[in-house]
């Protein structure tokens, strides 16, 4: 009875379930997917405790947290993405060695600092039976080495990935422009020039990344100091993209497959970087220019935007004169004095009597300090309260208005 049911619908008697491999081609990059997804949960995080600032800073903090957070994505994004250089055609093209049979097919080539990536889409699938959709990664990074030639055990790290992938049947279009990049020799250099353009740029912009955090931490602290490493930002990103079109050896890259020819251009990854370049040369220097120039006001603006104002709790009384804002200030201070039982020196209490309107009732002599002493039973901590200039004090704009503090 058991037996019949584990082998049930089991074409192998009674050997376990095996399923046949299901091989699909990546559809998108994982890399760069997790970090789209990390500044997405980082820019999300910004605007959940946005609401805790009031006014109209909360707005000015939004934009500055979203200028910030989308500088710093699309410099990681550059980094790791296989844009920098893209080509893709439509031909008929041969499918595997050995065969005659050809396909109709989509060919593109994109090629990014660490390596080289390489899909084919088949438009006529009904010809062999099979969905031609392959996506194949070549990389000569981490190692960054040149190795030895051919596809021995010294070999570069993308011609031993060239020959797994000839071991594993890849078609032979994606073959055909891989070799391109595993050659080393005469005219023929394009993988040793490409990997020493990835190296330096992506070094370069790592080093931008970083200034670009610095400068965001830098803009609390130093104003000057943050726009100049903005500028800095600007300058390794614009750096990068010569040095990467310097550093490309001979002429440019182009593959002939079949009927057609694979012609290369700078893609997204390019661009981005020299748009990103610019943009932080621009906000660094007309940030230094509105320091040096309006100090207080970039302060202001970058600081204090929409922050309440010091004086919000202050109350403006029409026809008042120093000596009542003075007493008014006097009585304040006594009845915190009473509230919170605090001791006080017999000058100080003098200079708050003196202070007060002749209707305030003045404070105690020394013996309700001696009271107050003895039922907290702690020792007299005497507070010296200094005597300012009312006019040091007291901003006047209106001869008939006072502003005074409670």
């Amino acid at each position: 009875m058991y037996d019949g049911l584990f082998t049930a619908f089991r074409h192998a008697g009674n050997r376990p379930t095996y399923h046949g491999e299901h091989r699909t081609a990546a559809t998108v990059d994982v890399r760069s997917s997790l970090l789209v997804f990390a500044c997405c949960i980082i820019l999300l995080a910004s605007l959940l405790t946005s609401p805790a600032t009031r006014g109209h800073k909360r707005w000015f903090t939004i934009g500055r947290n979203v200028f910030a957070i989308f500088i710093g994505s699309v410099i990681l994004l550059v980094n790791f993405g296989h844009g920098w250089e893209t080509s893709m055609v439509h031909t008929k093209v041969q499918y595997k060695a050995g065969t005659s049979q050809e396909l109709d097919v989509n060919v593109g080539v994109y090629i990014g600092l660490r390596g080289v990536n390489i899909t084919m889409q088949g438009r006529e699938p009904e010809k062999i039976r099979e969905n031609v959709n392959f996506n194949e990664q070549f990389l000569w990074s981490p190692s960054w080495e040149q190795g030895q030639q051919f596809y021995g055990p010294h070999a570069g790290q993308i011609n031993q990935e060239f020959r797994e992938a000839q071991y594993r049947g890849v078609p032979f279009p994606i073959l055909w422009v891989a070799e391109y990049f595993t050659m080393d020799g005469e005219d023929i250099r394009w993988g040793r020039s490409y990997r020493r353009a990835g190296y330096v740029v992506y070094a370069l912009l790592w080093f931008s990344f970083s200034t670009w955090v610095l400068a965001n931490v830098l803009l609390f602290l130093v104003i000057e100091l943050a726009s100049y490493c903005a500028i800095i930002t600007g300058l390794g990103l614009l750096l990068a993209n010569f040095l990467y079109w310097l550093l490309r050896w001979g002429p440019s890259l182009q593959i002939p497959l079949a009927d057609t020819v694979l012609v290369f251009s700078f893609g997204w990854c390019y661009w981005a970087t020299m748009v990103m370049g610019i943009l932080c040369s621009v906000v660094g220097v007309t940030l230094l220019v509105y320091n040096y120039y309006w100090p207080e006001n970039t302060v202001k603006f970058l600081h204090d935007c929409g922050r309440p104002k010091r004086n919000s709790a202050v109350k403006k009384v029409v026809g008042a004169t120093p000596d009542t804002v003075l007493a008014s200030r006097s009585s304040s201070i006594l009845q915190h004095v009473r509230k919170r039982r605090i001791s006080i020196s017999s000058e100080s209490r003098k200079h708050l009597s003196k202070s007060l309107p002749t209707k305030t009732k003045p404070l105690s002599t020394e013996d309700e300090n001696k009271n107050i002493d003895k039922s907290r039973g702690t020792s007299t901590a005497a507070i010296e309260l200094t005597s300012v200039s009312t006019k040091d004090r007291i901003p006047l704009t209106d001869p008939d208005t006072v502003e005074y503090f409670i």
